[in-house]
């Protein structure tokens, strides 16, 4: 959802943004390289995966290559799994023997998102900005979705039975009640069983990352869970953001029933920036639209699975303990250099 904004507070934007639009090749100089300093805001959906993985950018001179296609090369730890993303970036890899893992440097990419060139010149900042955090939510969802499909493969290790993972250990589950099963919710005790996966490898926790939903579980918590501090700060702010002093990350696309716990990011993984979030114009058939589509080129690396966990609400006995995103959904994309992004209809046609 776009927030609302009254043509007082557009004003000023529209007014640099019109500015620039006038200029010649103002419109190409919009999607060049980095949007300008008036657009760029917040995304409407906050990434996770920059936060549970150390983010870092490469050069070229850094980047080896092997058969024409560029990797970043990281120390293995000797005793753990690691799982990183194939240079095709359709699905993740393990790596369980050897001192060095080269992680595939792939294209992330959005679909297009036509800009009528019309509506751009009467509406500008609101129209524009739009078709920004569409394109930025996809990328960020993408990057979320790879960084949790790496952890269901870390987790899964060397087996083909998703109810019987390798590294079962690193997961624990909670039944539902009732018929169905779905009548379970999140409890203190959840949690604590889910920092012991962790923490039985000496290693710290850093974050909780659970669907918005399983925030609100706490608030059926009492007093026999928390304490008097912490339920007042409840009943005064709606949400508590950290559990004995781990932090708590909210997404949609972490499914309501799964909470995923990462240890210090540092413990965790890489995520190695050839080149960050870049806006590229395409053309199409109508010379009065344009196409717009973010790009990055970018390798996503867990470096243990002693170092991520996984809880499973509603689980029923003998039911699958890992599943995979589904990364082709809700418009979000992954596409290799050589295919060219395909249209997906106007921005009116999304909201």
């Amino acid at each position: 959802m776009m927030k609302i904004k009254t043509a007082s507070e557009n004003s000023q934007v529209d007014f640099s943004l019109g500015q620039l639009l006038e200029a010649p090749g103002g419109f190409e100089k919009i999607a060049t390289e980095k949007l300008p300093a008036f657009i760029r805001e917040i995304r409407d959906y906050e990434s996770f995966g920059r936060q549970v993985l150390v983010a870092h950018n490469i050069t070229t001179e850094e980047v080896v290559l092997i058969n024409n296609e560029p990797y970043f090369p990281y120390a293995k730890d000797l005793n753990s799994h690691a799982a990183f993303y194939a240079d095709d970036t359709m699905i993740p890899r393990m790596q369980i023997e050897g001192e060095i893992v080269n992680v595939p440097i792939s294209t992330v990419a959005s679909d297009d998102t036509t800009i009528s060139i019309k509506r751009l010149m009467v509406q500008r900042f609101n129209y524009l900005e739009r078709v920004r955090s569409m394109s930025g939510q996809a990328i960020a969802m993408i990057e979320d979705k790879r960084v949790t499909d790496l952890v269901e493969t870390l987790l899964l290790g060397t087996s083909t039975d998703l109810t019987k993972p390798q590294h079962a250990g690193q997961i624990v589950t909670a039944a539902g009640f009732g018929e169905g099963g779905d009548k379970s919710v999140l409890s203190k005790a959840d949690l604590v069983n889910l920092r012991k996966c962790i923490t039985q490898h000496d290693i710290p926790v850093s974050s909780f990352v659970m669907n918005q939903s399983r925030i609100e579980d706490v608030l059926l918590w009492g007093q026999n869970e928390i304490d008097q501090l912490t339920m007042r700060e409840q009943l005064e702010t709606g949400a508590k953001y950290a559990f004995f002093g781990v932090k708590i990350i909210t997404s949609r696309t972490v499914d309501a029933d799964v909470v995923y716990a990462f240890s210090d990011p540092e413990y965790v993984g890489r995520m190695p920036i050839l080149k960050d979030l870049t806006v590229q114009l395409t053309d199409t058939p109508n010379k009065l639209e344009k196409g717009l589509f973010l790009y990055e080129f970018i390798g996503f690396y867990i470096a243990s699975h002693k170092a991520v966990a996984k809880l499973v609400l509603n689980y029923n006995e003998g039911g699958d303990l890992i599943k995979f995103s589904d990364i082709f959904a809700n418009g979000v994309t992954q596409k290799e250099e050589s295919d060219r992004p395909k249209g997906y209809g106007a921005l009116e046609d999304q909201q």
